[in-house]
C-alpha cells in the first residue's frame, strides 16, 4: 500500500479530542467516520485521499481538501 506523508500534518480539535493527521490514508479513515458526509468539501476531500492513494494527485492537494473540511466543522 502506497503511503504519502505530508510534511505538515493537519490537526483538528474536536470536543477536546485532538486528532492528527499525516496522510491522505490517515485522513480517509477519519472522513469515514466524520458526522456530516453530505457536503460537497467532504465529498471533494474523499475524492482527492483516494485520487492521492491511487498516485494521480500530489499529496498536497489532499492536504488542503482536508484543512477545508477541518476547519469547517465549527
Amino acid at each position: 500500500m502506497l503511503v504519502t506523508r505530508w510534511k505538515t500534518p493537519v490537526v483538528i480539535n474536536d470536543r477536546g479530542i485532538r486528532i492528527t493527521l499525516t496522510s491522505p490514508e490517515e485522513a480517509i479513515n477519519w472522513l469515514a467516520h466524520e458526522r456530516d458526509q453530505r457536503s460537497s468539501k467532504w465529498r471533494h476531500a474523499w475524492q482527492t485521499c483516494r485520487a492521492v492513494h491511487e498516485g494521480r494527485l500530489p499529496a498536497d492537494e489532499a492536504r488542503s481538501a482536508v484543512q477545508l473540511v477541518a476547519h469547517g466543522r465549527h
